[in-house]
C-alpha cells in the first residue's frame, strides 16, 4: 500500500525527533563533571549549607485500571529525589536516564533534589562505605534537559553538621527514652538487624531528606502559583531496572483523576518504604508528615505492638498508609517495578527484587524482568560487571566504571 504525502511527513517528523534524542544523549555522555559543575551549579545552591538553610497487599490481588482503553491520565508532575548519592555518575544516572527521565519526558515532569554533601560514607548496616563525590548528582540537570528541555531541575543539600544542629535533640530522645517496661520506646529492639544507634539515626536522615525534597517542590509551587497533580518520591542511590511512568500502574495507563498511589512489590518488611508515586495530597503524607506523626505512632506501637518503635517499614504500614487511604487513595503494588540499591564502592545489590521465605517480594517481578537480571543491569550501565561476592545477606555485584590500570 503506498503512503500519501501526509503519512510521509509524519514519519519524517518522528525520525527527526528520535535522532534529536539520540544526539542529546551522546552529548550528555561526553560531558565532563567539571563542565556540568560550571553550568548546572547555580550560585544560590552553592551558598546553601542547609535548606534555609495494607489492605491491597494480600496475595493474588492486583490493580488493573478499569477500561484500559480510555485515554491516559495527564497533569503536572514532579519527580523528587532524596538521599545520599552513592556512585551516582557510574551506576545511578544511566538508569535514571533510561528508566525515569525518558519515560516521563512526554509528561514534562519537573525534578527537585535533596542530597547530603558528604565526601565519605562510613560502613553501615547494609554497605561497606567508601568515597563519595556529591557533586556528581548535578549531572542530573543536563541529563534531564537533553530529553526534556523545558523541565525544571532544582537542587538543595545539607552538610553533616547542619543536620546534627537541627536534629540532635530529637535523636537524643530517640536514643535514650524508655517505655514503662524499661525497653527503648523509639528504637525497634525487636528487629535484630537494627544497629543501635546507627539505624535510627539514618532513618531520621532519610526522613529529613524526603521532607526537604518535598519542601523544595512546594516552594516552586508557591512561586509559580500552581500545584503539581502527581508526584514521585524516588531514591538517588539505586539502579532503576525497569521503566517508571508516573501515569501508569502495572504498566497500564491511569485514567484522569484516578486516586492511585503506586509502591514497589519488593522490600516488604512488611511493606516497602523505598518510594511512592501518587496524587499530591497522598504523597504529601508520605513525604512531609513523618515527623509530625512520630509521637502518635510510637505510642500506638507501645500499646499494640511493643518493641517495634519507629521501625521504618512498620511506620509506613501502621501510620502512613492508613492516613493515605483516608484521602480516598488506593495503594497498589507494582508487579513490574524493580530497582537495586547502589553502594559507594560501585557494587549493586542484585537480590533486592527477589523474595525469600518471608515473601518479601512478588515472584512476578523477577519473571517480568525477562532475561537474566545481570544482562539487564549491564545493558543499562553500558558495560560489563565483574565478579560477584556474597556479604551482608545480599549478593553484591561489582560494576566499577573503570578497571584499575
Amino acid at each position: 500500500m503506498g503512503l500519501n504525502k501526509q503519512s510521509v511527513a509524519v514519519i519524517l517528523l518522528v525520525a527527526c525527533s528520535i535522532a534529536r534524542t539520540v544526539l542529546h544523549f551522546q552529548t550528555f555522555s561526553n560531558l565532563s563533571l567539571q563542565q556540568v559543575r560550571s553550568t548546572a551549579y547555580s550560585p544560590e545552591v552553592d551558598k546553601r549549607q542547609i535548606r534555609d538553610d495494607t489492605s491491597l497487599f494480600r496475595s493474588g490481588q492486583r490493580f488493573r485500571p478499569k477500561n484500559s482503553g480510555e485515554s491516559a491520565a495527564t497533569g503536572k508532575c514532579a519527580i523528587n529525589l532524596f538521599g545520599l548519592p552513592r556512585a551516582f555518575q557510574s551506576l545511578v544516572l544511566p538508569s535514571l536516564v533510561q528508566s525515569v527521565i525518558r519515560p516521563n519526558a512526554l509528561h514534562n515532569c519537573d525534578y527537585f533534589v535533596h542530597y547530603y554533601y558528604l565526601t565519605y560514607e562510613k560502613e553501615g548496616r547494609a554497605n561497606s562505605g567508601g568515597r563519595l563525590d556529591p557533586d556528581e548528582i548535578l549531572l542530573l540537570k543536563q541529563a534531564v534537559h537533553n530529553v526534556s528541555p523545558n523541565s525544571i531541575v532544582e537542587f538543595r543539600y545539607d552538610q553533616e553538621q547542619a543536620f546534627w544542629d537541627q536534629y540532635q535533640p530529637l535523636i537524643d530522645r530517640i536514643r535514650t527514652v524508655n517505655d514503662t517496661d524499661g525497653h527503648y520506646l523509639y528504637f525497634p529492639w525487636r528487629d535484630k538487624s537494627y544497629l543501635y544507634t546507627l539505624t535510627t539515626d539514618n532513618i531520621v536522615k532519610m526522613w529529613h531528606s524526603i521532607q526537604s525534597a518535598w519542601e523544595l517542590m512546594t516552594e516552586h509551587e508557591t512561586m509559580k502559583s500552581r500545584r503539581y497533580d502527581r508526584v514521585a518520591m524516588l531514591r538517588s542511590d539505586v539502579v532503576y531496572m525497569t521503566p517508571i511512568d508516573l501515569f501508569q500502574a502495572n504498566r497500564q495507563p491511569l485514567r484522569d483523576g484516578a486516586k492511585v498511589a503506586v509502591v514497589p512489590a519488593f522490600g516488604r518488611y512488611p511493606v516497602s518504604d523505598r518510594m511512592i508515586i501518587g496524587p499530591r495530597d497522598a504523597v504529601e503524607i508520605w513525604a512531609a508528615q513523618r515527623f509530625d506523626r512520630l509521637e502518635t505512632h510510637v505510642q500506638f506501637v507501645h500499646d499494640k505492638h511493643p518493641g517495634w518503635g519507629m521501625h521504618s517499614e512498620r511506620f509506613v504500614k501502621w501510620t502512613i498508609f492508613p492516613a493515605i487511604r483516608e484521602t480516598n487513595t488506593t495503594i497498589v503494588e507494582d508487579d513490574f517495578m524493580c530497582f537495586f540499591r547502589a553502594r559507594a564502592d560501585d557494587t549493586v545489590m542484585i537480590k533486592d527484587c527477589e523474595g525469600n521465605r518471608y515473601q518479601n517480594a512478588a515472584p512476578s517481578i523477577v519473571k517480568n524482568l525477562g532475561k537474566d537480571k545481570i544482562e539487564v543491569l549491564e545493558s543499562i550501565l553500558g558495560r560489563k560487571c565483574r565478579d560477584r561476592t556474597v556479604a551482608l545477606s545480599s549478593s553484591l555485584l561489582q560494576c566499577p566504571a573503570q578497571e584499575a590500570g
